[in-house]
């Protein structure tokens, strides 16, 4: 659900991992043996129907991950557990939540990847503690409509936006005023003049994703992100490199920029631009061993990782 990279979760933001340390059950069968010890439940398709009739008994409950089942709507009983945190329902074909969700108020995490919601739910604009959302791949959604719901949720810090085939940020994302990061991948008409003006009004916006969008060139307005700690710009091939070099020296705040599998084999001979960072991740590049000792030697205060 995070942003998978350990270096920026050390180095730039506090992250909300709900149950991932926990021993992971996928049916009803083995968790109802200990009830009390699950707090992590990944449940088969084929179990999800006996949620109403035994949920109550895992009062433990933690993470709730009921994916890739094609479900129209949730079981009953879900609202019932007061203790859980996360929800995971991706890749199914749901278009509302529940009302009786209003009673999860511990929850902080709600993952609606891949499903036909075209808004926010309302139920969610009751829960005070919710802090991510995740609707990416909702080709529906009105994201106009989405944005000015999500500016009443009032701890909202990380947000997923990938793959709507957004062309421009409304204004309203300047509402998000607790925003920490931002997932815009695989939108690969995005207007990044606009976007980058739009989210410089986004006081809190630490950490952007652009990756699989397929960016060639980088527009100056970037430098107006002076908010910015971490960009992630992975799986963008045709990126020019220089200019991103030039630019980056404006924007100061800067610290983590990742260019994983971009087909890189050689960075600029100067790399002023880079020299602020703390983390610069290359791997998955092609740097023969003599360009990363150079990268390495220009950036000696930099971790670079290949």
């Amino acid at each position: 659900m995070k942003i998978f990279l350990v270096l920026t979760i050390v180095l730039l933001t506090q992250f909300t991992v709900t149950g991932q340390a926990n021993q992971r059950f996928t049916s009803f069968e083995e968790a109802l043996k200990e009830p009390e010890k699950v707090k992590w439940l990944d449940l088969v398709c084929a179990d999800i129907p006996r949620i109403t009739q035994h949920i109550d008994k895992l009062t433990k409950l933690e993470s709730l991950y009921l994916t890739g089942c094609e479900l129209d709507e949730l079981p009953e009983g879900i609202g019932q557990i007061l203790s859980l945190g996360l929800l995971n329902v991706q890749d199914n074909n749901l278009k509302s939540l529940s009302t009786e969700l209003k009673h999860l108020k511990q929850l902080t995490v709600a993952n609606l990847r891949n499903n036909n919601f075209d808004e926010l739910p309302k139920v969610l604009l009751t829960l005070q503690n919710l802090r991510e959302v995740d609707f990416s791949g909702n080709k529906q959604l009105n994201l106009v409509k989405t944005l000015n719901s999500l500016s009443k949720v009032q701890r909202l810090d990380f947000l997923y936006l990938n793959g709507l085939n957004i062309t421009t940020i409304p204004w309203k994302i300047e509402e998000l005023k607790l925003l920490e990061e931002l997932h815009l991948s695989d939108n690969p008409n995005l207007d990044l003049v606009d976007a980058f003006s739009s989210l410089s009004k986004v006081p809190n916006l630490k950490i952007l994703v652009l990756s699989d969008n397929q960016i060639t060139s980088i527009p100056s307005e970037i430098t107006l992100l002076k908010q910015l700690n971490g960009l992630v710009l992975d799986n963008n091939p045709n990126i020019e490199i220089d200019t991103l070099n030039e630019l980056l020296k404006q924007v100061s705040n800067l610290k983590v920029l990742l260019l994983r599998k971009n087909k890189l084999t050689k960075l600029p001979e100067n790399l002023d631009g880079l020299s602020n960072l703390a983390v610069l991740e290359l791997s998955k590049n092609s740097f023969s061993e003599s360009e990363q000792s150079r990268i390495k030697t220009l950036l000696p205060n930099t971790n670079v990782v290949f």
